[in-house]
């Protein structure tokens, strides 16, 4: 029987939404409601009377719905008596049918109206309370509320997105062509535009592109550059989802009430208006008109997956009935239409997704706008996810593959979401095989080397559930895993888990063969019960992991001729240290790193390399045994894990409140540290002789917290052991890294009161036996002058400094090097005075210092061996003079008189003055690219503006005499000129050296000669050294990492500017095609280039140069500041002075030079040496912001030095243009990115 639903409910549901809105007293509410909805029998069922009259009529058609369901129930009993199962599903059957039909009763219900009685209703249900957070996104904006009509209520009152569509869709009942135009204009409110539709406008659908091209030229003249989805102003914030949320409640709405297939007129209305919108040449329509369109789709895909999860329902129900020994046709019948009825549906449903599929997603999923094709590809992921069954096909999975190759990160960034979601669910796995095998080698690139972070890390993830479905290739599981070795530590540590499921299938392939109680008989579980040093099961994983990261080391160094080696070796964690942070998590025998120190110190030596194959226990200890370099990979990743243990410990700590836990806490913090000094000595008397595995160990002894033993006396003892060991590997070892590491460990033991005393008791011997030893070694020899030490003695000397240089860090040693040496023979040395006294320490080192400057008679055997010297001296006096500078700034607190008198401070300067009196040949006669000569730059550098920050200081009680204040701002000299041009000659020679191994265009300092303003005779000499110099030298290809090194290495020409590498290399020297090689000769260049620039900028910014010299140096390091990478650009930033802001309290007489009285007893002490004048510099508050680069540039030159020759499959297509001209209809639009 049809019921005419139209009027009778439209005006009910206006009553009682006008009822909801009254304003009456609790009580008196309450009661008219307990009154209306008693029968006057007396009984509680909810019926109205004849005070409504609507109603009345709302319930004679519940009464005839009722009567018709009864009627029909009768005829099933007159024709058979139901068995117990057939009463049941007679009653799901029930329930579930006016589940469909009273959706759309209540929406029908919940407009105007007088109606009292539905605001308590709607209030109760269960549907209201279920979509409780979606009411919280659509809160009411005020911004939006003196809008009218649909788009208020949708936006500007804060009901939620159900809600305001039934609004609608109880005017779509009253009139459609009238609703539907109030939805098409909220879309163009929704984009912006001013102008609206009419009625008529809706009737003709055959005029909808010409109306939408007159709202098009209405649209232009507004002007707007702006629109809501795009808008960054406070009024549109979560308009996107408010948006979204509306269409999808209109076709739900539509799909629940069964108008969508009952009157199709209207969703194909709104169709049409929408695509035609999609196709629209300005991004504003594209994008909200893209938006709503796939809304609508996602919307329908809900109702068609409702749908299809009904159908097993229903053809279940048929097949049970038929398969009753008497059927009941009339159940049957029932079932089959509503089976019949369903599929109806979903063939409507379909249709309607492939019509908008092919009239709006095929053209904007290619759009030049990244924002609409990172929409469609989102919402194609959730079509494919909600409704498998149509869009779950190669059709539509090659849209998915295409964009993988889309020029926006964005775009990538969704697909690959979208992708990893389709494979968490495993029922989509067998489907989407033939598309992982056409595209599985993009993803591979993509999670290896895409140019955006975050789609690398989301890549790797998906590529980590394909191989759990085994759908990866052992080279693409490789080329993943390598990534653990990956300089982004986001990268890394996506990867971890994907790299440890693969060592857990090395160690399952290992153990396959092996018979399973046999194995467990000879190698038991491991049991962190047990001993740690007995072999257990997990030593079998521990080999698998140090096999893996063996091979790729190897694999390393075949492909590229040479061993990866740290920029900063001394200070920064290896790879492997840095990959086991990755992994960490992840593998729990890395968490119990005493099995691991046990599984080191087994001796696998006495493992037999013959026995029988079928004997287990022989299998079993092949399967564990190390092989070369896996010990020292291991130690590696030991250090690193008992690091990350400990911080897993503290970090613990800081969360746990309960007093118990943190007693538990510190129990682990003591058993570790008792295992530590079990274990070092054991580590160190196995693998001490071997430089990388004493570091490794030296390391983990930086981590050892003395306080945490128990047992102090014997603690103690066996810290004096460890000690004991430290010191042996500081003096038996010559190696930089080692010794870096023995030092740290030093100050470590030093910052424990327990251990403090015998360290530096341990310290002070080591000072003594290499000064004694240094002594025995020079004698009477002459010392300044380069090649006259044996070849045997020169490396012994070269060994001593650089451990006195390392020992020169760990506490303030200058009393031990400005005191008195005894020489080998007894006797006291000459001075220039010709006194009679002995030498300092420090008078030695200047003398050795004197061997850096080269000479042509030198040979490489002897120049290597010199050069070394002469870099450990030139770090020994940086930290020397950092220590005195220490003591300068303690004395000026404490106003000690005594310390900061002139003769105090006049010893210091002269020090100074002969130093860099020392270092100026060793400049000059270097070539400006030579290792020597740009450390010594450096450190000169460092040396100047180290003095500077003496301004600062002050002390902490009274003030200091005005001669001591004079004296100290004396202090502060600037730069000699003469050095000042070296500096600028190496600078410049290191600026074209970076540009020509990047393939940048730089300008030279000829063309910053020849601009107006700019021209100096300081910047003439500089230009005149390098006239010869052209582009072509700067555009030269790539050389390999050694073509410098091999160039620089022993130049002796005085400043031949074409002497370097630059000018000097040879076109038939071999050329390594070493890509690991050219990265790192990159690297190294651009570090050598930040590193003097850092320390120029120290300089200037201190007020060691000043006037014309600072002002010259500014503009030449400035003239390349967006040409040499963003590092670059960082660090001349803090020179640009438009963004130095200038003290105006400060006055300017404060900037005049003071000649003190100290500098001029220097200057005579020194037989007439000119200091320069003492600097009182302004100091400029300087702002640090990077400077704008050369992006395009920049991505460029990166992807030179990671990928191969080969082209680059990250960037395909098109790029961003504006949205007024990227669409000259749909030709343009319509060129498919990668297909």
């Amino acid at each position: 029987m049809e019921v005419d639903a139209v009027a009778p409910n439209g005006t009910e549901a206006q009553s009682r939404r006008k009822s909801g809105r009254v304003i009456q007293k609790p009580s008196i509410y309450s009661q008219e409601i307990y009154d209306t909805s008693t029968a006057p029998n007396g009984s509680t069922k909810r019926k109205r009377t004849s005070t409504t009259r609507t109603g009345d009529q709302t319930d004679e058609e519940d009464e005839d719905a009722e009567d018709d369901e009864t009627e029909e129930s009768e005829d099933d009993e007159s024709e058979e008596e139901p068995d117990e199962e057939e009463l049941k599903a007679k009653q799901r059957a029930q329930r579930s049918k006016p589940k469909t039909a009273r959706p759309a009763a209540k929406r029908a219900k919940t407009t105007d109206g007088a109606s009292k009685t539905l605001a308590i209703r709607s209030a109760t249900s269960k549907g209201g309370a279920g979509k409780g957070p979606k009411t919280q996104k659509a809160r009411a904006r005020p911004s939006q509320a003196h809008q009218q009509g649909l788009f208020a209520e949708v936006f500007g009152k804060g009901q939620s997105a159900d809600d305001a569509a039934a609004i609608w869709f109880e005017s779509v009942k009253l009139d459609s062509v009238t609703a539907v135009r109030d939805l098409i204009n909220v879309v163009l409110q929704a984009i912006g535009c001013d102008a609206r539709i009419e009625d008529q406008d809706i009737v003709d659908v055959d005029s909808v592109p010409s109306k939408l091209g007159d709202l098009l030229v209405e649209y232009e003249q507004q002007k707007s550059s702006d629109y809501p989805l795009v808008s960054k102003h406070k009024q549109y914030v979560g308009f996107q989802h408010v948006l979204e949320e509306f269409f999808i409640a209109v076709i739900k709405a539509l799909h629940d009430s069964e108008y969508f297939y009952d009157h199709p007129e209207v969703y194909d209305n709104i169709h049409v208006w929408i695509a035609t919108m999609a196709g629209a040449n300005y991004k504003s329509f594209r994008h909200t008109a893209t938006l709503v369109s796939l809304s609508m789709s996602t919307a329908l895909c809900e109702a068609a997956k409702e749908l299809q999860d009904t159908l097993p329902t229903f053809k279940t129900q048929i097949d049970a009935e038929k398969k009753k020994k008497s059927v009941n046709k009339a159940r049957v019948k029932t079932v089959e239409d509503n089976l019949k009825k369903t599929e109806q549906k979903l063939e409507t449903i379909d249709s309607q997704l492939k019509d908008a599929f092919d009239t709006v997603f095929v053209h904007r999923y290619r759009d030049v706008e990244e924002r609409i094709r990172a929409l469609c590809v989102g919402a194609l992921g959730k079509w494919i996810a909600l409704y498998r069954k149509m869009f779950l096909e190669g059709q539509y999975l090659r849209y998915l593959g295409w964009l993988l190759n889309d020029t926006a990160a964005i775009t990538r960034l969704e697909n690959v979401k979208q992708l990893k979601a389709l494979f968490k669910n495993k029922n989509n796995v067998a489907a989407l095989r033939g598309f992982t095998d056409r595209f599985r080698p993009r993803l591979v690139e993509i999670g290896a080397r895409d140019a955006d972070v975050h789609v690398r890390v989301e890549a790797i993830e998906l590529l980590d559930r394909l191989r759990e479905a085994e759908l990866l290739e052992p080279d693409d599981i490789e080329t993943v895993g390598r990534l653990i070795f990956d300089n982004e530590p986001s990268v890394r540590k996506a990867v971890g888990r994907f790299f440890v499921s693969n060592v857990e299938d090395l160690y399952l392939s290992t153990v396959e063969d092996l018979d399973k109680a046999a194995y467990d008989e000879a190698l038991p579980e491991f049991d962190s019960e047990l001993d740690f040093s007995a072999p257990n099961q997990s030593w079998i994983k521990l080999k698998c992991l140090g096999y893996v990261l063996n091979q790729f080391d190897k694999d390393d160094e075949s492909l590229d001729g040479s061993a990866t080696q740290p920029l900063l070796p001394n200070i920064s964690d290896s790879r492997h240290a840095l990959a086991t942070q990755a992994i960490f998590p992840f593998m729990s025998e890395l968490q119990h790193w005493e099995t691991l120190a046990g599984f080191l110190l087994y001796d696998h030596s006495t493992i037999p390399t013959d026995g029988d194959d079928q004997d287990v226990g022989f299998l079993v200890q092949q399967a564990y045994k190390l092989s070369p370099g896996e010990d020292i990979i291991l130690l590696d990743i030991l250090h690193s894990s008992v690091k990350l243990y400990l911080q897993s410990l503290l970090d613990s700590s800081a969360n746990r409140r309960t007093n118990a836990s943190k007693d538990q806490l510190r129990q682990k913090q003591e058993s570790a540290a008792q295992n530590l000094t079990i274990l070092l000595p054991q580590l160190l008397s196995k693998f001490g002789s071997t430089p990388q595995a004493a570091s490794s160990i030296l390391r983990i002894e930086q981590l050892l917290d003395v306080g945490l033993i128990n047992d102090l006396q014997s603690g103690e003892f066996t810290y004096a052991t460890i000690l004991e060991d430290i010191s042996k590997q500081f003096t038996s070892h010559s190696d930089k890294t080692v010794l870096a590491a023995a030092s740290a460990a030093f100050r470590t033991a030093r910052s424990f009161e327990q251990s403090k005393e015998a360290a530096e008791s341990k310290v002070q011997e080591i000072w003594s036996d290499s000064i004694t030893t240094l002594s025995r070694l020079i004698g009477n020899k002459q010392v300044s002058q380069r090649g006259t030490m044996a070849l045997p003695v020169l490396s012994e000397v070269v060994n001593i400094v650089s451990r006195i240089t390392e020992l020169t860090g760990i506490y303030d040693c200058t009393p031990v090097i400005e005191a008195r040496m005894e020489s080998a023979t007894g006797k006291k040395q000459k001075t220039k005075a010709g006194s009679q006294q002995q030498q300092t320490l420090l008078d030695l080192f200047f003398q050795l210092l004197k061997r850096g400057e080269p000479d042509e008679d030198t040979t490489d055997a002897f120049a290597e061996p010199e050069d070394q010297l002469c870099l450990a001296l030139l770090e020994f006096f940086s930290r020397y003079f950092r220590w005195k500078v220490v003591g300068l700034k303690n004395s000026i607190e404490a106003n000690d008189a005594s310390q900061l008198s002139t003769q105090a401070l006049t010893s210091l300067v002269m020090k100074r003055a002969t130093f860099v009196e020392e270092l100026s040949p060793i400049i000059k006669t270097r070539s400006p690219l030579d290792p020597v000569r740009l450390s010594a730059i450096i450190t000169l550098l460092e040396l100047f503006a180290l003095f500077t920050t003496a301004r600062h200081f002050r002390p902490d009680r009274d003030q200091l005499d005005e001669d001591v204040q004079r004296n100290i701002s004396s202090l502060i000299i600037e730069i000699p000129s003469d050095l000042v041009q070296e500096i600028l000659l190496t600078h410049e020679k290191l600026e074209k050296n970076f540009a020509r191994k990047t393939r940048r265009k730089i300008e030279t300092s000829s063309s910053l000669s020849h601009k107006p303003g700019k021209k100096s005779k300081s910047a003439t000499a500089v230009t005149a050294v390098h006239e010869q110099e052209t582009q072509e030298d700067i555009e030269k290809p790539p050389e390999d990492s050694d073509s410098d090194s091999d160039n620089e290495r022993n130049g002796a020409g005085k400043g031949d500017p074409d002497s370097d590498a630059e000018t000097s290399s040879n076109d038939d020297e071999p050329v390594h095609d070493s890509k690991t090689a050219k990265k790192q000769a990159v690297l190294l260049a651009e570090q050598n280039l930040c590193d003097v620039t850092s320390k120029i900028i120290f300089a200037i910014v201190g007020g060691a140069v000043k006037g014309e010299q600072a002002s010259r140096i500014k503009s030449r390091v400035l003239l390349n500041r967006s040409k040499l990478g963003k590092n670059y650009a960082a660090l001349v930033a803090y020179l640009d002075e438009k963004k130095q802001k200038k003290d105006p309290k400060r006055p300017a007489a404060a900037k005049k030079a003071k000649q003190g009285d100290l500098a001029a007893t220097a200057a005579k002490d020194q037989g007439g040496k000119k200091l320069s004048e003492a600097l009182v510099l302004e100091d400029d508050d300087i702002e640090d912001d990077d400077a704008d680069d050369d992006d395009e540039a920049e991505k460029t030159t990166r992807r030179e030095i990671e990928e191969d020759d080969g082209e680059d499959h990250d960037v395909e297509g098109g790029g961003d243009h504006d949205d007024d001209d990227d669409d000259d209809g749909e030709g343009q639009d319509d060129e498919i990115m990668g297909d």
